[in-house]
């Protein structure tokens, strides 16, 4: 059965309070607020002038970026091969709305190779500080790079660093580098068709050389054959040899004329209310640490309690008509 609530005095409440629990209202807390008003100030007010003084101590950095296009003719050179015809425009629409093209072209300029050239060519690894290996100039070179493809399928390189001209020139060179890397798998694939080609070609001499021994009709067809094989081979050379552009460029990058914004009344202002936060509760904090300890500390029960004494502390105490006894009656019951 539950004990009704008493007071430090023993006695049970006055009024129709709640049985063992203290009503606390909003004021109450707004009280402890107020109580620590200058430390929860002072604490927002250091946090936002050290985060905004850390914000200026920060060196400007700067952004260029580069919008590039895959060739819409090249495009349609490699979705005609083989003589698709009307199929090959239906894989050229396809490839230009899935944008498969910019995603392999995001990956290629995300690569590790990619990334080494650029190290290398820049000596980043000098210029990056607390650099001791490449992995993580790798990873600080992707930190301060953006490559990704944009709602109308371009790609867009942005490259940040404190040297502008620098920063320029690292994203003229990823879009270098793509198109290097594209021309040599282009080459790769224009070879390997120069090679079938010759290949087909000699055996086609080579059923010619007995001309004599095959029917006319059979011998017509294979001329005609070989005229066509020596046609597509001389293409096939010329395609391998000439040097085709595999992408196209928007907007190059150019050297940025103002710094990157570094967002220092953003910071501070939240560095502000963190701080604001933080010094509330440790305000509810304090409070709570000073109440446990008065409930803590030993003592005798509060003077308004109307403690009376015990009989037994009545008759040991002695009263005062004793203690100022007269001196004649003090000697009259010594005698």
């Amino acid at each position: 059965m539950a004990q009704p609530y008493e007071n430090q005095c023993g006695s049970p409440p006055q009024g129709p309070g709640p049985v063992g629990v203290e009503e606390i209202d909003l004021f109450d807390y707004l009280l402890v607020i107020w109580r620590h008003r200058w430390m929860i100030v002072l604490l927002s007010f250091a946090a936002m002038a050290a985060t905004v003084g850390l914000m200026l101590l920060q060196p400007r950095r700067y952004q260029a970026s580069a919008t590039i296009v895959p060739p819409v003719e090249v495009l349609q050179r490699q979705s005609s091969v083989g003589g698709l015809g009307g199929l090959g425009n239906t894989m050229l629409r396809s490839i230009m709305d899935s944008g498969s093209v910019a995603g392999i072209y995001v990956e290629i300029l995300t690569s590790r190779e990619v990334a080494d050239v650029l190290i290398e060519k820049f000596d980043l690894m000098n210029v990056y500080e607390n650099i001791e290996n490449r992995t993580k100039a790798r990873r600080r070179l992707a930190s301060n790079t953006s490559i990704k493809t944009t709602d109308e399928r371009a790609v867009k390189i942005a490259v940040t660093d404190l040297d502008p001209n620098r920063a320029a020139a690292m994203a003229n060179a990823y879009i270098e580098e793509l198109d290097r890397r594209n021309k040599k798998l282009s080459a790769g694939e224009a070879t390997s068709k120069r090679i079938f080609l010759e290949g087909r070609l000699k055996e086609v001499e080579t059923r010619l050389s007995r001309i004599d021994s095959i029917p006319t009709h059979e011998a017509q067809v294979q001329e005609m054959l070989y005229e066509l094989l020596v046609r597509e081979t001389e293409l096939a050379k010329i395609e391998e040899a000439k040097s085709m552009p595999t992408l196209q460029v928007l907007d190059e990058a150019i050297v940025p004329e103002l710094p990157v914004a570094r967002g220092t009344v953003t910071k501070g202002v939240l560095a502000g209310t963190v701080a604001f936060v933080f010094g509330v509760f440790v305000a509810f904090l304090r409070e709570y640490i000073a109440a446990a300890r008065v409930r803590m500390r030993p003592g005798l029960p509060p003077a308004d309690c109307g403690h009376r004494p015990s009989q037994g502390e009545q008759a040991t105490k002695p009263s005062r008509a004793k203690e100022r006894r007269p001196p004649a009656e003090v000697g009259a019951n010594a005698g």
